[in-house]
């Protein structure tokens, strides 16, 4: 491995590309190793970009000798990047920027005294080789792939003008660079998997070789440096996986299958888009011997990179797919969670979203006042949302055992019915802990990991009470209106860093809830000696509290698993039927919504006005 006294010092170097994945990460290590840096770009989005990283931006296209003369003036090394990478399909466009653009490169670099060319080529100068070990010397393979042709008369044409200008020429070729920005081997497959479509050619225990593009910025860096670089030609990879290994990995960022189609079906499909191609007078786009790439065992050598650059790939396939995957998130490609939170799991609605959102594949910690037990493919978690003590410990927990909540789902919550006179006052705290301060205290516990990331859910769960308020449920309904003006105000705040909040909104769900609530009122009502007794038994009958006609526990689960998972959500969803009514309440003229209200709780009777209350202030007495 070579020193840093046989690497050049810094110096003042250009890349083409710039704007690109591999150029952007490029661009970036040469301006923290020192050396002034220009870049050609081709708009100014990508000028402001460049700009940012602190190098220099010129706005142009390869294409023009003029744009790369500019680029070009005063500096020692050139690494040229910019390609076609296939899209528009158009072969004048394709000989023109990889070929064409090479040649001015080339022959500007030469007219400025530059030192040394680093030219970005690719693996496809070999053609679809199936098997064997493929060193640098393995002849250049044309198959009528446009990209492979313009790639090989591109290193043709850079040889032929550095060799007339007696210009150092170092030629790179990148097996498959994957990470942030990358089109060809993150966005594109990304994007198929995402709609469902098959990318695997045959079984897909074939061999890939996906490299880090913060990798190949390495060795390209090397290779503008190190002085035995020059004239050589380097393979630039991480070594082989299969495709399943790869791809896969997208499939699970997705949620969605890994789709195959069996490889003699994907020949006949591309002789016959061929063939239908040549008919029109078009260049065909898909080459039926392309599918031969997807279905290789060949393996591509590395150790003339080691030998001679020093080069070695850092970043394994799982710390840069963890890295594709946050920047995928940040980009709002990826929108699905990869780590859970799910609080009041011990039983109902919580317990029915951490076994469905596990059952999705999801890592899920199911969380209550005891570790929920039985929840298939769950973590039991111990934890108090009222304080924050337990919340950092639970979230410390979760992390050190390597994962980051990306979802938070806010289930926890408690209904202490009473007279607000006569409540006593902890029982109000309690509902505010559980209901609203416990959320706002979860949430600050995992936004701040959101924000670093690029992207989060939180869903708080509310209730038709967080939009009407009903008698003898005043603390309960002020604490869900509560959760829900912070829910509001979280949502604007964490926007700027892709973080989402959203609010769903059940009415009556068939679970102990209410019951238990109508169990806490029941004791109050029977110990009550001050004229509310009659009232409160009165409530206990009425139909405000809709459980004949509850929605069972697993379509609510279902609604909350489908805003956890979709790509948007709508900031409020009314996650039952009965929470549509509820909402048209809300709007109604407050005399209307009270006259309602004090109908069917019985307050609309004056004290003694009942058979109950008439009893109990004789037994009062």
């Amino acid at each position: 491995m070579q020193n840093n006294e046989t690497r050049s010092s810094p110096a003042a170097v250009a890349v083409t590309g710039a704007g690109g994945s591999l150029g952007t990460a490029l661009v970036r290590r040469l301006v923290q190793q020192g050396h002034r840096v220009r870049g050609l770009v081709r708009d100014q989005a990508g000028a402001e970009r460049l700009g940012s990283t602190g190098a220099e931006p010129v706005r142009g296209d390869v294409r023009e000798a003029r744009n790369v003369g500019e680029l070009v003036r005063g500096c020692q090394v050139v690494f040229h990047l910019a390609a076609w990478m296939g899209t528009p399909f158009d072969e004048q466009l394709a000989y023109a920027v990889n070929v064409g653009g090479t040649e001015n490169v080339v022959r500007a670099a030469a007219e400025a005294g530059t030192r040394r060319v680093v030219l970005a080529s690719s693996i496809a100068v070999y053609g679809p080789v199936r098997e064997g070990f493929v060193t640098e010397e393995r002849p250049l393979r044309s198959v009528g792939d446009l990209y492979g042709d313009t790639k090989i008369e591109a290193e043709r044409a850079a040889r032929r003008e550095a060799g007339r200008a007696g210009l150092d020429l170092v030629v790179l070729r990148p097996t498959m660079i994957y990470g942030p920005g990358s089109p060809s081997w993150t966005e594109a497959p990304f994007a198929a998997i995402s709609r469902g479509l098959p990318v695997v050619i045959g079984d897909g225990e074939d061999l890939a070789d996906p490299v880090y593009v913060e990798d190949v910025a390495r060795a390209f860096e090397l290779a503008g440096s190190v002085p035995e670089a020059a004239g050589e030609t380097f393979n630039v990879g991480a070594g082989p996986v299969t495709w399943n290994e790869f791809l896969g990995s997208y499939a699970t960022m997705t949620g969605k299958p890994l789709r195959r189609v069996p490889a003699p079906l994907a020949r006949a499909g591309a002789r016959a888009a061929e063939r239908a191609e040549r008919a029109l007078g078009r260049r065909p786009r898909a080459v039926p011997e392309m599918v031969g790439v997807m279905t290789s065992r060949a393996t591509y050598a590395g150790e003339r990179a080691r030998r001679i650059l020093g080069f070695e790939p850092e970043v394994s396939l799982e710390a840069g797919l963890r890295e594709t995957e946050a920047w995928l998130r940040r980009a709002g490609l990826l929108r699905r969670p990869s780590v859970a939170l799910v609080t009041g799991a011990a039983g109902g609605l919580g317990r029915a979203v951490a076994r469905k959102l596990a059952g999705k594949g999801i890592t899920v910690w199911a969380a209550d006042l005891e570790p929920p037990a039985g929840i298939e493919d769950a973590h039991p978690l111990a934890l108090d949302v009222t304080s924050k003590e337990s919340v950092a410990a639970a979230v410390e927990e979760i992390e050190s055992r390597g994962g980051a909540v990306d979802l938070l789902v806010n289930v926890a919550g408690l209904a202490r019915p009473d007279a607000l006179e006569r409540q006593a006052f902890g029982d109000v705290e309690l509902q505010f802990g559980v209901n609203a301060y416990g959320p706002l205290l979860l949430a600050r516990a995992v936004a701040p990991g959101m924000r670093e990331r690029g992207w989060g859910r939180i869903i708080n769960i509310s209730s038709t009470n967080g939009s009407v308020t009903t008698p003898f449920m005043g603390a309960y309904s002020a604490s869900k209106y509560a959760l829900e003006a912070m829910s509001d105000a979280l949502r604007m705040e964490l926007k700027p860093w892709g973080v989402e909040v959203v609010v769903l909104i059940p009415g009556a769900i068939d679970t102990g809830f209410a019951e238990k609530a109508k169990a806490s009122l029941r004791k109050q009502a029977s110990a009550a000696r001050d004229g509310w007794g009659g009232y409160l038994e009165a409530f206990l009958e009425s139909p405000l509290w809709g459980t004949g006609n509850a929605t069972s526990v697993e379509k609510v689960a279902d609604t909350v698993v489908k805003a956890a998972l979709s790509r948007r959500t709508p900031a409020r969803r009314l996650a039952t039927l009965d929470a549509v009514p509820a909402r048209v309440m809300a709007l109604l003229p407050t005399a209307v919504r009270d006259a309602f209200f004090l109908r069917l709780s019985g307050l609309g009777r004056p004290p003694g006005g009942t058979e109950a209350s008439q009893q109990r202030d004789r037994s009062g007495r």
